[in-house]
């Protein structure tokens, strides 16, 4: 089973590269790695040349850019059927696609799915954070599952079906990917091992209750209203959308 690692960057040059180093110490090798920048006008690119001669990369700059765009696009150039998406601040365990590929093997009815995250931090705060979320993760799985755009797996059937990513959703569009094919009648499964390790770069810029407050009436605008399309709450992922007021 091949898998297709889709990244996409703006401005990540202290991050991409922990994630592209754990990709090459990845035990499961079968996998291509498609990354899409957002003009990036830092290093990001120099520190992604870099790694060309070590993954089988494919590098695309498009003119457009955006979360929504540069991931549709990324899952446009896939070769395989299994669509892989990283945020470019996540880190993997040297098992995790191995892993990954064991699950899908052995459940080969699973269209899509996402896994508890674990983020890189001695915190405690940081810990609780995150297991509360991956409590909401495991409340809300059976009637709207839901994922943290930090790691999206699903089959590229299931993602064209319904269109890929909503360009127009300006927060959470992750969430709304899972939602619409759950409701197209594809499968749905939330993994507890492996993690998806990530940054607390969000929570070192905003402050940790500062975060909350802004996740809060995301969430709760989520579930009144639906999706967010709305340009008064507009969020922040590396430097893709503006930063909070």
């Amino acid at each position: 089973m091949k898998l297709s690692v889709l990244i996409i960057t703006l401005n990540e040059e202290f991050y991409v590269g922990k994630l592209l180093d754990s990709l090459i110490l990845q035990t499961y090798k079968n996998f291509e790695v498609i990354l899409v920048d957002g003009k990036s006008t830092d290093k990001t690119m120099e520190v992604v040349k870099g790694y060309e001669a070590q993954l089988d990369l494919k590098i695309f700059v498009p003119e457009k850019k955006g979360i929504s765009f540069q991931r549709n696009f990324a899952a446009s150039k896939a070769s395989t059927d299994n669509l892989c998406f990283f945020d470019a601040d996540t880190v993997l365990e040297p098992d995790f696609l191995k892993k990954l590929s064991d699950y899908l093997k052995g459940h080969p009815k699973t269209d899509m799915l996402t896994s508890h995250n674990r983020p890189i931090s001695n915190r405690l705060f940081d810990r609780l954070l995150y297991s509360t979320a991956n409590l909401y993760l495991e409340a809300t799985k059976h009637f709207t599952p839901g994922a943290i755009g930090t790691f999206i797996y699903c089959r590229k059937e299931a993602f064209d079906q319904v269109g890929g990513f909503d360009e127009a959703i300006e927060c959470g569009e992750d969430f709304s990917l899972m939602k619409y094919m759950h409701k197209a009648g594809f499968n749905y499964a939330l993994l507890k091992d492996p993690k998806i390790l990530f940054s607390v770069r969000r929570l070192d810029k905003y402050g940790r209750w500062g975060f909350v407050k802004y996740q809060v009436p995301r969430t709760i605008y989520y579930w009144v209203k639906g999706d967010i399309k709305t340009k008064k709450l507009e969020y922040d992922v590396g430097n893709h959308i503006k930063p909070l007021e």
